[in-house]
């Protein structure tokens, strides 16, 4: 470790302790990363943007810090205390965090960055993430952690009481034997996660998504489910029969976001302002369906035929449009003949930042007034399209 940092740091300890010399710590954008720094003092330092990639701070004092969009990817920090600290944005990717402690820490809007490109940029960007760290019997106690990214998070045995989740992205995440008394899950996307032995009897589970699930509550179809399906399924029947039988969906409006559309073939529906937020539709078809202010924000639509589709307006932040085909669609006559003319797909002012087209067909699509910070445009097929 330098010695103008082993002397920073003394100097904060002299100010925690309110001696002659004294200064807090104040380095943000510091990077930390690879060290070895067990039981450390960081209590009430101002970090924002600090990078602790794989480094080692077990049992380390982060009490009130200021870790605004903090970098802790494979950091291990067994034990370490993070009660009350502004974690706002922080990564975790791959660290380990058993045994710590996020007593009335706050976590919401976590942020996925890590140690490349313009870190600036990134402390803005809205979809973050902790996927695969093991957080194992941490202490998360009324921690804020709305709208964050716990995918794939291991949190068993977890202390969870009173934590705020709301809209949280708890996708495939180990809850067992977590103690989630009190817990906000109101809007929460739970698919596939693991709740076996995990006491959420007095948590708020309105809004949620439980596809998926192991253990929990018992999963009871509402009718509105039922509904549904039964629409889909006679849509399906008017694309199987070009319109002979059935009848084209109408899901405007509509809340999907408990439905798996993977393998589908919806071709036509309306999905205006319908919300498909982290919505499975890998390999679906949706060929000239019209998703016009449409929530799509962290769908899969891996390897999906999007010919002539209209995104207009659409929340499409994180989207996941690896391999999909959005390529113009081919006009056909009333017998089904083609026409020569073609209708290109339509991403028109829409939110797209952050999405991944690695190997996707964006070929003659419009793209003008679209976010596209965040999304590497050389990875996907890009022949006459408009900007």
């Amino acid at each position: 470790m330098a010695r103008n940092l082993v002397e920073a740091l003394k100097a904060h300890a002299l100010w925690l302790n309110r001696r002659t010399g004294g200064i807090r710590l104040d380095r943000p954008w510091i990077d930390f990363s690879g060290i070895r720094f067990p039981q450390c003092d960081f209590r009430k330092a101002r970090l924002p943007g600090a990078k602790f990639n794989a480094a080692d701070f077990s049992g380390g004092n982060f009490c009130e810090a200021d870790l605004f969009a903090a970098n802790f990817d494979k950091a291990t920090l067994r034990k370490a205390n993070f009660q009350k600290a502004d974690l706002r944005g922080s990564s975790f990717r791959n660290a380990v965090l058993i045994e710590a402690d996020f007593t009335d820490a706050d976590l919401s809007g976590g942020i996925l960055f890590d140690a490349s490109g313009q870190d600036e940029e990134k402390m803005s960007k809205q979809t973050g993430s902790r996927e695969g760290a093991d957080m194992k019997s941490a202490d998360l106690s009324n921690a804020h952690a709305s709208g964050s990214v716990f995918r794939g998070v291991v949190l068993s045995n977890a202390n969870l009481r009173n934590i705020d989740f709301r809209n949280a992205d708890l996708r495939n995440v180990d809850l067992t034997g977590a103690d989630l008394t009190g817990a906000d899950l109101t809007g929460a996307d739970l698919a596939g996660a693991n709740l076996t032995d995990a006491d959420i009897q007095k948590s708020k589970l309105d809004g949620a998504n439980m596809v998926r699930t192991i253990g929990g509550p018992p999963q009871v179809e509402t009718q509105a489910d039922r509904d549904l399906k039964t629409m889909i399924a006679i849509h399906r029947k008017w694309v199987a029969s070009f319109g002979a039988e059935g009848e084209q969906g109408n899901f405007t409006s509509l809340d999907l976001r408990a439905l798996d559309l993977t393998g589908y073939d919806l071709s036509a529906a309306v999905f205006k302002g319908a919300n498909l937020t982290r919505v499975p539709c890998q390999g679906a078809t949706f060929t000239l369906c019209d998703f016009t202010d449409a929530i799509l924000a962290g769908a899969d639509l891996s390897k999906t035929n999007l010919k002539g589709a209209m995104f207009k307006a659409a929340d499409m932040r994180g989207i996941d449009l690896s391999g999909a085909d959005a390529g113009p669609a081919e006009i056909l006559d009333a017998k089904r003949r083609p026409t020569g003319r073609l209708w290109p797909t339509n991403f028109l002012a829409a939110k797209l930042r952050d999405a991944n087209v690695a190997g996707a067909r964006l070929d003659g699509a419009n793209l003008i007034g679209a976010d596209l910070v965040g999304v590497e445009l050389s990875a996907a097929s890009m022949v006459d399209v408009r900007r």
